[in-house]
Order: structure tokens, then sequence, then C-alpha cells
């Protein structure tokens, strides 16, 4: 039988042909999870569905939260007390941080919720758990905007020069002057041409997300996220043959609404109990059109990084004899690893970045198509994840002398014709 990163990339034609797109509860997400646990149940998997409600956009809530704090700060033109668009932007800021740090919502729960779920396929342990490996992947595909053509991406996730590290995170400085202009509200200090200065990160930010919102057009998310959904359904068939210790967990999850704000993975640090000290987790995201980095997560500020998964990450992709994948500090966003970080599980991401780019190439753009997965960057990665879960289930002794050498295979079709992607 094939090894997982031979079984990949026909994984991923497969999944790209049960929808176009795959928008936080439509019926393409429901769609792909239902042919991936239709899959995985036969390789012999216990599945569950756990189903939630999450509000869809992610964009959407950072209009709102930015496009309020312009409305607070023109406020005392109408006759609004400065002290109490001071408040406002206050609470503004602290909704965003608890949205961006603490992934819990207060005005984005003015957004309705839609129904979604995750998806778990598990091979438990034969008693108590003494380990337990989680590898999250998630189905949603994102919307697209003019903030994601790629000489604009290239422009704003660049790193800044080295004084202004500081803005690194992107959203630092808009969160930043939200408390500036508090601050000088609660001085009694009207609206003045110090307003229009403080407002302008604040405005971008409401005119780009904006800008998603009334576009409203879905991306097919080939390479985000479907290529960390091939890799999961490639390796979980890889492992459902190889031996195991009796003590040892295996779960793959599925997740929904990540594009929406890391809903699913949010929902399962939550509501799964699983004991933090036995528990590792992995997401895989985007796994071609790029280098393979270790993410360092965090919205508006660094999260440290779990330095024993990281360890394992580099040993892993020695163990697969490719390049160690190095520590990349994402500059806004997260992955599905952030949620369980915060809930305090050890957890890391593995994403490809462009380092011209900044960001995966087509990262939510519609030429995020299978025709433009780089196929060796997917194998490599899903090799190294490979690597990487055996060593982190203790059962490294399931590669010796076991491994298939790797040799051309011809093309696969997909739905439009020869792709890029290819079985080798």
């Amino acid at each position: 039988m094939p090894s997982p990163e031979h079984r990949v990339a026909p994984v991923l034609v497969e999944l790209a042909a049960v929808a176009p797109t795959r928008l936080t509860g439509t019926p393409g997400e429901r769609a792909t999870h239902d042919a991936i646990a239709t899959r995985l149940a036969k390789a012999g998997y216990t599945i569950a569905r756990r189903p939630f409600r999450f509000p869809r956009h992610i964009y959407g809530s950072l209009a709102l939260h930015f496009g309020l704090a312009l409305l607070l700060a023109a406020s005392p033109l109408a006759g609004v007390p400065t002290w109490a668009a001071a408040i406002g932007h206050l609470v503004v800021a602290l909704s965003f941080y608890s949205e961006a740090v603490w992934r819990r919502h207060l005005l984005r729960r003015l957004w309705p919720r839609i129904a979604t779920e995750n998806v778990l396929a598990t091979r438990p342990s034969v008693g108590p758990a003494r380990r337990r490996v989680v590898l999250v992947a998630h189905v949603d595909s994102a919307f697209t905007g003019l903030m994601f053509h790629p000489a604009l991406v290239r422009l704003i996730a660049a790193p800044p020069p080295r004084p202004l590290g500081f803005l690194r995170k992107q959203l630092a400085l808009p969160f930043a002057s939200l408390f500036v202009l508090a601050a000088l509200e609660l001085a009694g200090v009207g609206p003045a041409w110090w307003t229009l200065a403080l407002c302008v990160p604040a405005f971008l930010v409401f005119a780009l997300n904006g800008e998603i919102v009334l576009r409203n057009r879905p991306v097919p998310g080939a390479a985000d996220n479907l290529t960390g959904c091939a890799a999961l359904v490639a390796l979980a068939e890889a492992w459902a043959e190889r031996e195991l210790p009796d003590d040892v967990e295996l779960v793959f999850a599925f997740t929904g609404a990540e594009e929406a704000g890391t809903g699913g993975a949010t929902e399962l640090a939550r509501t799964m109990g699983w004991d933090r000290e036995t528990t590792q987790v992995l997401a895989l995201d985007t796994l071609s059109n790029g280098t393979l980095f270790a993410l360092e997560e965090g919205e508006l500020f660094r999260v440290p990084m779990p330095e024993a998964l990281f360890d394992a990450a580099q040993a892993a992709a020695r163990d697969a004899g490719l390049d160690a994948p190095e520590r990349y500090t994402i500059p806004a966003g997260a992955t599905d690893a952030l949620p369980f970080l915060v809930e305090g599980y050890p957890a890391l991401a593995l994403t490809c970045i462009d380092p011209e780019q900044h960001a995966p190439r087509n990262y939510h753009h519609p030429n995020d198509t299978v025709a433009n997965v780089d196929p060796v960057q997917l194998r490599d990665s899903t090799r190294i994840a490979d690597r990487l879960v055996a060593r982190l289930l203790g059962a490294e002794a399931c590669f010796e002398a076991r491994q298939i050498p790797s040799s051309p295979a011809p093309a696969v079709e997909s739905a439009d014709g020869p792709s890029r992607v290819s079985a080798a």
C-alpha cells in the first residue's frame, strides 16, 4: 500500500471534485465532511460528528469593530459627550481583544450564527489513553477580496523595518489607536485634526474588510485547506494499517468555520475534555505553494510555540531526509492551533509560506485551485507530517525497512483536465 505522501495527491483531486467552494455552513462544506467521514469509516475509524453554530464572517466582525470605532470618533460632532465616546472605544477594544486573544465573542454576537460541524475520526486506545495525538485540518474555504490581491498581500504581510517591529502584527496599530482615542476623549478633547490621523488605521481595516463582505465571493481553497484535509485522510488511511501501542489514541479532526475565526477548533478545545498532559495537537493548514514553516501564533501578541513540538517537527524533517521547518511569526489571523494553545494544550501548526509573497501563493485568491497546487511541496509536507506523527506517538519503528521509495507516477486527471498535482 502506498505511503501517505504517495496517496495525498489523488485524495486532493477527489476532495476538490466534491464541491467548488466550501464556505462555513454551506452544502459544499457539508458534502466534503460527508465524503471524508464515509471514506475514513471504511478505513475502520470511529466517526463522530459534532455540530455547532458560529458566525460566518470574520471579515464582517473586523468591519463591525473598526467601523463602530470610526462612528464613535465622530460622535462628539453630533453632541455625544466625549466621555461616552471614550467608553464606547474601550468597549470595542475589549470586544476585539476578547475575540482575537481569548477566542470569545462580544460584539460579534450581533452577527447571525450558522450551523456547521466538526468531524472526528478516532482510532481509540485500548483502555485509558496514556498518549493522544490530535491532527487538525479545516474543511471550509475563505472569502476573497481586494486585500488578497498578490501585490497587496506582499505589501501588507511584509515584515516592517526593524525600528517598527511592533507593527509585525498587522492589527496591533489599529487596536492601540482605540486606546489613544479613548484617552484623549476622557481628557475632554473633542474631534480635531488628530482624530483623522488616529482614525486612519481603523479606516483601513474597516474598508478592506468591508469590501470583502460586499464582494461576498468564496474561493476554491485547494491549497487552503484541501491540502491539509487530503494529508489527514492519507495519514489516517496509512495509520489504520500500522501497529500502535494499546494505550495510544489517534484522532483526525476535520473542522468547520476555521476561516470564520477558528470556530471548529475553538469548539473542540473547549468541549472535548482531553487531558492536557497527555494530548498533543498538530494543525496542518496549506501544505503547498510555499516553504513549510512552523507557525508562531497570535493575532495581537506572540503566543509562545511549544518547544518540544517544534523540536519534534525539525527531527521529523530530518527523519524524512528533508529541510527542517523554521519558525514563522504570522502577521495576522490564526490557524486551528491557536484555540488549543489558548485552552492550555500543546499545539503546533505547519503551513507553507512563500518567502517573497509573505503568504502562501494564491492565498485566499480565486486562483487557489488544484491545478495551481505545488505537488512536490505537498508530497514533502505530508512526508514530514507522517514522521512527526510517528514521533509524537512513539511509533518510529513503523518506518523501519517499510518505506516505499519515491517513483514517478502518471498525472492525476481532475474534473478540469490534467492537473499539476500527480500521484508522485
